[in-house]
């Protein structure tokens, strides 16, 4: 037997059927666009973070150098001083301390030219041990002195070297995943305005019955 069904009938299985995509079709929109605001916020604050770091490394690069330049002339201007006094005074630790200079400057040069960590360290540690012999010898002569300033722009240097190398690979790192970011978001765009353009498409669809089933003339 064959169920005969009305015009308005007709038209509330169409609207129904049209609010049903309606309803499925916005609940994932919404899920999707929450999904790329948060993929398009985490690109954009790694970006900013690279930015960042870039600038980092490259102060970090120059600083570390500058702060052994400095303690290096810190060190020869401390060391004048104390030798021309040795001298005036016709001391005969003046000899030592001379030697300790030489000693020291062969550090200086390696600090100034290697970028291993390692040798880095050992040098500074020989310094600083230099520099204790030399205020000993300074306090033979009569002469009160510290290196204090000197060390401390030698830890300086390390402490920037040590930071620098914690992030010097870090741009490239955070480079790979913001691609993968931009691929995931791509991937999400394109589901999300194919909804876009089904949402709109049902609306259009939805207006139009309800304006026939309500009596209204569409052309």
């Amino acid at each position: 037997m064959t169920e005969i069904i009305d015009n308005n009938t007709l038209m509330d299985l169409v609207i129904e059927k049209h609010n049903k995509f309606l309803g499925a079709f916005k609940s994932e929109f919404s899920e999707l666009e929450n999904k790329l605001d948060a993929v398009k916020k985490q690109t954009d604050d790694l970006k900013k973070e690279i930015e960042t770091n870039e600038t980092k490394i490259i102060v970090l690069n120059e600083k570390y150098f500058l702060y052994f330049h400095q303690a290096k002339k810190q060190r020869e201007d401390l060391f004048k001083d104390v030798i021309e006094k040795m001298q005036q005074a016709k001391s005969p630790h003046v000899h030592e301390v001379t030697r300790l200079s030489a000693r020291i400057e062969e550090h200086e040069k390696k600090l100034q030219n290697s970028r291993n960590i390692d040798d880095e360290e050992k040098s500074i540690v020989e310094v600083k041990k230099l520099l204790y012999d030399f205020e000993t010898e300074a306090r033979k002569a009569g002469i009160s002195i510290t290196s204090k300033a000197i060390i401390d722009k030698l830890n300086e240097a390390n402490e920037s070297h040590k930071e620098l190398l914690s992030i010097q690979n870090k741009p490239k790192q955070d480079i790979g995943t913001a691609k993968d970011f931009n691929k995931q978001a791509e991937e999400l765009e394109g589901r999300h305005n194919w909804l876009k353009r089904r949402i709109e498409s049902h609306t259009n669809a939805l207006g139009y019955w309800e304006k026939q089933k309500g009596g209204i003339k569409v052309e």
